[in-house]
Formats: structure tokens, sequence, C-alpha cells
């Protein structure tokens, strides 16, 4: 059976992991902690010991032999590390995509590189996404993209959730919090490595999809409904904002037939 690199064994990378196992594939997966190597060596995952900074990839790039894809899920980091240079890390991992031969990619992006826009937002809406974490998630998609050498696919994916992982708790009590009726732009875990899987056993070279579930109420509708689930203190909203555009996710859904799992995502878990 193939098998598939998991750079990036986190929060999504590991349940990715998990369910690839699941479906017949041999999975190894990189990690920058010799407890989480540990605690992997006790699954079926492979485990590997690998740190990407900016001039060079240390630790057991033996990581990449015999994989046939890549599933890059290293996130950018810069809101605790802004002067990280996350298009050179990515430069770096091309190198040795392509040392060892390496076929396809699946680029894990975001929607944050679309900015602030008021239509509605598809693959073909302008990326003004003015941040450095998106600018350098923009310049990364583009060189992974455009090589010869291999093929890339590119998820960008809205806000994640699932278990252990909701917004509400980090928004509880905050003041101001601005642009009330801009729709939320979430998906949820189990879909997010749904459409992982799905690229990968319907490939299809070189193309770009929004990943956000289609269930968008206003940011105060919904963060005060799940406050009062959660049973704790809703976020104080500006009474008034820029409205975005919704995210559309309609490609995913037609161009290799997916249907998302969790459509309502009033959950906490």
């Amino acid at each position: 059976m193939e098998k598939i690199g998991v750079l990036g064994c986190g929060w999504l990378g590991l349940a990715f992991a998990k369910k690839a196992i699941e479906k017949g594939f041999r999975v190894n997966a990189t990690t920058t902690t010799p407890s989480k190597k540990h605690k992997l060596q006790l699954t079926q995952i492979t485990p590997f010991l690998l740190e990407v900074n900016e001039n060079e990839i240390n630790g057991e790039d033996h990581f990449f032999k015999d994989v046939s894809t890549l599933i890059i899920a290293i996130p950018p980091g810069l809101r605790k590390n802004p002067y990280r240079n996350f298009d050179k890390i990515i430069g770096q991992v091309i190198v040795k995509i392509k040392g060892f031969k390496i076929k396809k990619v699946v680029f894990l992006s975001s929607t944050s590189v679309y900015g602030f826009q008021e239509e509605e937002i598809t693959e073909e809406s302008p990326t003004l996404g003015a941040t450095s974490s998106a600018i350098q998630l923009l310049i990364s998609e583009k060189m992974l993209l455009e090589s010869e050498e291999f093929e890339t696919c590119v998820i960008r994916l809205g806000g994640l959730m699932g278990p252990e992982r909701h917004p509400v708790y980090s928004l509880s009590l905050k003041k101001n919090i601005p642009n009330p009726d801009s729709p939320i732009n979430f998906i949820h875990q189990r879909d997010a490595v749904k459409i992982i899987l799905k690229l990968i056993e319907t490939w299809q070279p070189n193309e770009i999809y929004n990943a956000v579930t289609p269930f968008q109420p206003s940011r105060k509708n919904y963060y005060t409904e799940m406050a009062s689930i959660a049973n704790i203190s809703p976020p104080d909203f500006q009474p008034e904002g820029t409205v975005r555009g919704k995210i559309s996710s309609q490609k995913v859904l037609d161009k290799i037939d997916f249907t998302f799992l969790v459509d309502n995502l009033l959950i906490l878990n």
C-alpha cells in the first residue's frame, strides 16, 4: 500500500495519520520532540524526529524515503515567532521532495490568503491577505505549484475546530470584537481530514481547494449561541462593522464529490 508522509504531526496531522492508517495506508510522520516520538511509536504510525528551519532540515530525513504523497502540515507559526521565514522553510522542504523524488504533495494553507473581501470568495478570487503569514503562505503555494518535478494540491483551510479545540473559549469575555455580522469561517477536524484523504484517493494535480464548512452564520450569532452551549460568558462585539463575503467550498463539493460530515458547527467537539 502507498506510503504517506505527514510533515508536522500536530493536532490535525495526527488525526489525519490515524485515519489514513484505518484506510490501509502506511504512514510516516514527523515530530520535533522525543516524548511525542515515543507516543507515536505506540501506534501504527512510523515516527521520525525532524526539525525544519530556514537554513536546513535537521534529524531523521529518511522520513522522506519511499513516500509517494507528502502532506505538509506545518503551520507558519508567525504569531509566536514573527521573524520566522516560513517560505524559506518550505524551500528547504522542496529540496527534500526533489531529492527523494516524491511525486505528490498536499500543502495545507489557509483562507487568510484572501484577506477581507465583501464578495463571495472562491478559489478564483484575488488573494488580498496582507499579513506576514498570508504573504508567506502565498509565496509557499506558488513555489510548490510551479515546480515541474512533482505535483501539488493546495487546501486553503478555514479556522480549525474539533476535539478539545474551540475558539469560543479564547473569546469568552473579550470586549469590542469587530465585524459582528461577518460569517464564521470554520471547518471541523473530521472534515479537514476527510478532504485530505479524498484528494489523495482522487488525485487531480495542481489544484487549489477552499475547505470551509457551508454552515456560516454571523460571528455574533454564532459565538453568542456557542457561549450558551458551553455555559460560559459570551464575548462582546462592536455594534457594527464591515461584512466579509462568505468563502465558498463549492469546488471541493463538485470536483471530488465531497460531502461534509459535520454540517452544523454548533458543537463543542
